[in-house]
């Protein structure tokens, strides 16, 4: 999610945790229920204020799937669940290609084992 003053997401008096949660629901249909800071970066240093907050959700993704995301913000949101090693080959292939999601697949792969302890 962004946020500081190039970007619109975080409003004045939200914390971005609130605002990942809130996201999630609006992007995804998915209610987070518990969150892991992953990192947090400015995605174009010198060109934009743009500050990047990137999180690790929790939630039942049996259910998750489809078009989402609001109209009035002309979103148009495919939701895809894969498994893990499946969303790693996808990063390989080259069709996951957006970085935010390249650097929360690489902070898993990095740190799986301590997400899973916790987790299970």
């Amino acid at each position: 999610m962004a946020g500081g003053t190039g970007g619109r997401l975080i409003d004045k008096d939200e914390q971005p945790e609130q605002v990942a949660r809130r996201e999630a629901q609006e992007e995804a249909g998915l209610d987070i229920s518990a969150l892991w800071p992953m990192t947090q970066y400015f995605p174009s240093p010198g060109g934009s204020t743009e500050f990047v907050h990137l999180y690790l959700g929790r939630c039942d993704s049996s259910a998750a799937g489809g078009l989402h995301g609001l109209e009035e913000e002309a979103e148009d949101i495919r939701v895809c669940v894969m498994a893990y090693e499946d969303a790693l080959q996808a990063m390989r292939d080259g069709r996951i290609c957006n970085a935010a999601s390249i650097i929360a697949l690489q902070w898993l792969a990095l740190n799986r084992a301590e997400v899973r302890g916790l987790w299970s």
